[in-house]
């Protein structure tokens, strides 16, 4: 093998470069589309669980690039309630319907949308996915994108029966209409608590864009009210940011407690309302509690 000559000035090495880059980039190309024109060959069965923003766009894109593909998407619920956008309802900027979503789009595409309908278990070994009315769908390929659950009881005192008098609202739908008629209900000079949990957690802004938009309606609606954001954390995503806005928007109306300050929360009341850090109690009049969050348990 012959070397090539040494370079004698920056020019050249430059153009190598770029010629470099111009080949990778043919290359991957070349060989996404061959991976493309495979797929229209071959056909086959790919099973997607999940119809959130992932699974969703997977199933739409899957059917775009190569439509001989048999594509089945599985969802549990019947429709789609965006977790974005979601806390303009909860601020009564929008309603519940304008983040609400079916599925028709999908099915004009070509897939097979199995709504209000629960995958439970994996079989790989035989390319199964188990339903719970016992039904299964055979795959050739399967994608997981099942979202999140909530752990439970992680604070102690809050379960399901509890997120029913202090929402959580981190799965959008029934949770974010109940934070928003509590919102409305509240009398004005209310304190508003909202729970951060510690990382990781699902949309690691979510929380304070709520705290935001609730401010945002306590100072429209009910401007003698507060809210105590309580955080399991000590710093957070675009906290400077938040901190300005906050300050030059609603002067006084948001605080927030971090870690070290004694913002851990570690237990709940849902009868009293009343929400326990590791130093002391708080009693609300609406509660806003997010819990530790985990994948989807499959």
């Amino acid at each position: 093998m012959v070397s090539p000559p040494p370079q004698t000035s920056r020019e050249p090495m430059r153009n190598s470069r770029r010629d470099l880059l111009k080949l990778a980039g043919g290359a991957t190309v070349a060989g996404l589309f061959a991976r493309r024109s495979g797929a229209r060959a071959l056909g086959g069965r790919v099973v997607v669980v999940g119809a959130g923003f992932g699974g969703a766009t997977c199933a739409r894109q899957l059917r775009r690039l190569a439509p001989e593909l048999d594509v089945t998407l599985v969802e549990r619920a019947d429709r789609f309630v965006t977790c974005p956008f979601s806390n303009t309802v909860v601020a009564g900027l929008q309603d519940l319907d304008s983040v609400t979503h079916g599925f028709e789009g999908l099915r004009r595409l070509g897939v097979t949308v199995l709504a209000a309908t629960e995958a439970v278990a994996i079989e790989p070994e035989g390319g199964t996915v188990r339903l719970a009315d016992g039904g299964a769908l055979p795959f050739d390929r399967l994608v997981l994108s099942p979202g999140i659950d909530l752990k439970w009881n992680a604070i102690d005192g809050y379960d399901e029966a509890a997120a029913e008098r202090m929402p959580h609202a981190w799965k959008a739908g029934e949770q974010t209409a109940l934070l928003a008629r509590q919102l409305e209900a509240m009398e004005d000079g209310g304190l508003v608590v909202i729970t951060v949990p510690e990382s990781p957690y699902r949309c690691p802004p979510g929380p304070y864009e709520r705290a935001s938009l609730i401010a945002d309606y306590l100072h429209r609606q009910k401007p003698r009210s507060k809210v105590l954001v309580l955080d399991a954390k000590d710093g957070f995503s675009k906290q400077g940011l938040f901190r300005e806005g906050w300050d030059r928007l609603y002067p006084g109306l948001i605080e927030w407690v971090g870690f070290s300050g004694g913002g851990n929360v570690v237990a709940v009341d849902p009868r009293s309302l009343e929400v326990r850090t590791d130093f002391e109690s708080v009693r609300a009049d609406v509660a806003n509690i997010s819990p530790p969050q985990r994948a989807a348990r499959l």
